[in-house]
């Protein structure tokens, strides 16, 4: 991601000086994985049997911002309506704010690395995309 010196100036300068978006949350706050989260819940009690939980993208930072600034408003609403003002929000950004986003994704899974050490994403099979596969599919041409 920080491949060239200028590059890295820019993401440098995004994040010190003038930021493109204006968080709610403290930067260390936004990017340090949540402890309430229930993988998170559920690692800390039994770390040997679950798998910790997986690092923050760019969009899940954002959405984890505007809730929070969604809060600090006093605005009450459901969870289906803030993910959908979120996903709206999000998809409304310029191209500077997106790579705001996205230089504080990449310091999220620092940050991630540093708290789980030997963490690595191992998905889990799609049981149900498996039995599709499984079950012989039947085509009836005399309906047409």
């Amino acid at each position: 991601m920080f491949e060239n010196s200028s590059e890295n100036s820019i993401d440098n300068e995004l994040l010190s000086n003038s930021p493109p978006y204006v968080l709610t949350l403290e930067v260390e706050e936004l990017i340090s994985p949540p402890s309430n989260s229930r993988r998170a819940t559920k690692f800390r009690k039994n770390p040997s049997s679950s798998p910790p939980p997986r690092p923050q993208n760019a969009y899940v930072l954002f959405r984890r911002d505007f809730i929070a600034k969604m809060k600090q408003q006093g605005m009450k609403m459901t969870f289906a309506d803030v993910s959908r003002l979120a996903i709206e929000e999000w998809r409304k950004l310029p191209a500077e704010v997106l790579r705001y986003f996205e230089i504080l994704e990449q310091l999220a899974k620092d940050k991630h690395k540093e708290i789980y050490l030997d963490y690595r994403y191992s998905p889990k099979p799609n049981k149900k995309k498996k039995l599709a596969k499984l079950r012989p599919v039947t085509l009836n041409f005399s309906e047409y």
